[in-house]
């Protein structure tokens, strides 16, 4: 039986759950807050070209995005990186990245890895890593687990910078099994934590970088959205602040401005802090809620005429390790050297960057600071002293990005269980599906078994 159900929340969870309640035969009506569709997936026009300022790529080592790429008819616009090779920045110079899994080192006697650690620190590694196992903590952080069988050296040259640019957190607060699923087990059935990140690392059978992305732009996968909406008869409505919900005989009230709207369900696509205010009616869940941490980011992007990165001085980009005397970004990624539609677009001598400031889930520069200080990073980066900057934007998401903590997943599972006791209730976006388009449209395509239980 077709039922009338309200989505509060526009971006990617919002779209594809619409889209499959809609393929079911649901009435369904997205209300969106901001001015524009798509969340986190974003774009501005710089001199002329629509880039992205959100996400900029997708994860290939799962099958959700693919697949609703594929969906969309955009297969023929998939795109892999011109160049994947992202540096490690230290105080003391730029490094080559070794291979690792999220910061994890797979090959604890690489060149690379020594180049960083010096041959002593990743002796010592080895002979770490080369321990008998021991038990271990379902809840152990990342840092923990890398300092116990790898050493201090390798958790804070190599697996900081890299999950500080990753997920801005501190590794050392970051729950391992939370964003590194299946890694204690593996580590356990090999006998070691670098053989344990091979074996994950390998395990998606896909060969070099682990990434790809859409000739256009990644705001090429929000318009297919919408317009899939559209033909499925999905009302979506923009600047539309859900001032408030509470339950009526039949289902749900929707505040929406000065107007009420009545629905048979309500799915909350939203982040944790919105969602746990929008329940207080619903006190487990919004309890329940409260619990996930979540931070801020923010991305400058520039463009800049300057023949001299036409060479791609620092590959693909590179991770800023924390508290580096002279770089306040956390990630600078060369748009132009990792994308051939871009360098195309833009034309030799003219190069795209965009810089990623937040960390531990604040971004403490001021936003009308985040212009120059980001000149100020490129300059010492690329040792430019003259910065010709065409143009340049600044994008910030407030709640953006969930820190999963140790007990994250323990704070999640509470989450479902509570909103699963509600009835004519889904929850979807408040990072419950993790950071990364897969998770968040892997739970907002199994919109219809929350509803249905």
């Amino acid at each position: 039986m077709a039922r009338t159900i309200v989505v509060i929340g526009g971006g990617v969870a919002g779209l594809v759950a619409a889209r499959q309640l809609a393929l079911d035969g649901h009435r369904v009506t997205v209300l969106e807050a901001g001015e524009r569709f798509g969340g986190a997936v974003c774009a501005s026009t710089l001199v002329g070209v629509e880039i992205d300022t959100g996400a900029e790529a997708y994860a290939v080592t799962r099958p959700e995005t693919r697949s609703l790429i594929d969906e969309l008819g955009l297969t023929h616009d998939v795109v892999q990186p011109r160049r994947s090779d992202p540096h490690l920045l230290l105080a003391e110079g730029l490094y080559a990245m070794p291979h690792a899994m999220l910061g994890v080192p797979t090959d604890l006697s690489a060149p690379s890895l020594i180049n960083i650690l010096g041959e002593s620190e990743a002796a010592s590694a080895r002979s770490l890593d080369a321990q008998d196992l021991g038990p271990l903590d379902p809840s152990v952080t990342l840092g923990s687990l890398v300092r116990l069988r790898m050493g201090d050296a390798v958790a804070d040259r190599i697996l900081t910078p890299i999950v500080a640019g990753v997920h801005a957190a501190n590794p050392d607060l970051v729950e391992c099994e939370a964003v590194v699923p299946g890694l204690l087990r593996a580590m356990a059935e090999t006998g070691s934590l670098a053989a344990g990140a091979t074996r994950l690392r390998s395990a998606s059978q896909v060969p070099g970088a682990a990434i790809a992305g859409l000739r256009g732009g990644m705001t090429t996968l929000i318009r297919a959205l919408e317009k899939d909406a559209n033909r499925l008869g999905v009302i979506l409505r923009a600047n539309a602040l859900v001032r408030g919900v509470s339950r009526n005989p039949t289902g749900w009230s929707i505040k929406v401005d000065d107007n009420t709207i009545d629905a048979d369900d309500l799915v909350l696509a939203v982040d944790a802090v919105t969602a746990a205010r929008l329940l207080e009616i619903e006190p487990d869940s919004s309890q329940a809620l409260s619990r996930i941490a979540v931070g801020d980011v923010a991305v400058v992007a520039m463009v800049l005429a300057a023949p001299e990165l036409d060479e791609d001085p620092v590959g693909s980009g590179l991770l800023v390790a924390p508290g580096h005397p002279s770089v306040v970004a956390k990630a600078l990624t060369h748009a132009t050297a990792k994308w051939a539609w871009i360098r195309e677009a833009y034309g030799p001598g003219h190069h795209l960057l965009r810089l990623s400031y937040g960390r531990d889930g604040k971004v403490q520069e001021d936003i009308h600071d985040l212009p120059e200080i980001a000149r100020s990073d490129v300059r010492t980066i690329f040792a430019l002293e003259n910065l010709d900057v065409l143009d340049l934007s600044i994008t910030r998401w407030d709640r953006s990005l969930v820190f999963p903590r140790s007990g994250h997943r323990d704070a999640v599972a509470k989450v479902r269980a509570a909103v699963a006791a509600a009835p004519n209730l889904a929850v979807i976006g408040a990072g419950i599906g993790g950071n990364g388009l897969a998770g968040t449209i892997a739970l907002a395509r199994a919109v219809p078994e929350q509803l249905e239980r």
